[in-house]
């Protein structure tokens, strides 16, 4: 019984490491296992339906179909972005979003920033963070991890990507 309880309190204290650094959490709720195709596309909203902020964004994705579900609250300041961030998790892709203040970045949110600039990456924590982009505007920060490599899974994060990217820029 005592193995049982010791085994218990390991998986609580692993999942809830896992959780306060950001990387590895997945949402398994049902309505985070929607993949990014089955969304509805025909209630998609343009740009200018949508506000210029970090919640903006994500409704713009969301109507594209790129994330679905209850976002988990991530830190944003870890990246030098405004306090938070938003995690999507789905059986398709997990997606992050940060905002910055481009008029207030510190020598993290500059280190950062130009790092993606340069390949798509960052350092956080000892762990080379992959698949990180800046919008145009240079307000966002999205961090897309495919949980597939097929044609399909390549085409929705070309395609997230672009309108990502393209979101309000100046």
């Amino acid at each position: 019984m005592k193995k049982k309880w010791l085994a218990a309190a390991a998986a609580v204290l692993c999942a809830a490491t896992m959780a306060s650094c950001g990387q590895g959490v997945v949402d398994l709720t049902s309505s985070g296992q929607e993949s990014a195709s089955s969304a509805p596309v025909s209630s998609a909203l343009s740009e200018e339906e949508v506000e210029d902020t970090l919640e903006g964004l994500e409704q713009y994705m969301a109507s594209q179909g790129y994330i679905s579900g209850t976002p988990s609250t991530m830190r944003g300041d870890m990246i030098g972005a405004k306090e938070e961030g938003h995690r999507y998790a789905t059986a398709a892709a997990t997606v992050e979003f940060y905002e910055y203040d481009l008029s207030n970045l510190n020598d993290t949110a500059k280190a950062v920033r130009e790092s993606v600039e340069a390949d798509g990456t960052f350092d956080m924590i000892g762990q080379t963070v992959q698949g990180a982009v800046l919008s145009d505007s240079g307000k966002y920060l999205m961090i897309y991890t495919a949980h597939s490599t097929d044609e399909e899974a390549t085409a929705t994060k070309e395609a997230a990507i672009a309108a990502f990217r393209a979101f309000k820029a100046e």
